[in-house]
């Protein structure tokens, strides 16, 4: 009987704080979206999963700030913080450069 007294008594407060890290985190606002389908005009819309709509492409966003970190916002507030509107680029990768062999 004591062994189990002190069992309850141990395990107890672990059970509680179990308990009230997980009320925490269902408590916690979603995050932003990591990612985004975008069309050629700039247009965006957050991705939730299932597959872009016709036109659109999935990408980080549409504005790459002085920072070099890429958000989704309208281009008009893009071009008002000094970002620059990148679009995305036909198959999601950008045309290779050649190099001179010089």
């Amino acid at each position: 009987m004591r062994l189990a007294a002190r069992l309850a008594i141990c395990l107890l407060p672990m059970l509680a704080s179990a308990a009230s890290t997980r009320a925490q985190t269902t408590a916690q606002p979603p995050s932003e979206p990591q990612a985004y389908c975008v069309n050629r005009t700039a247009q965006f819309y957050p991705y939730t999963g299932e597959p872009c709509k016709t036109g659109y492409q999935l990408g980080p966003g549409n504005c790459r700030k002085t920072d070099g970190r890429m958000v989704a916002v309208a281009r008009e507030q893009c071009l008002a913080m000094s970002g620059t509107v990148e679009l995305p680029v036909e198959g999601g990768r950008r045309p290779e450069t050649l190099k001179s062999t010089k």
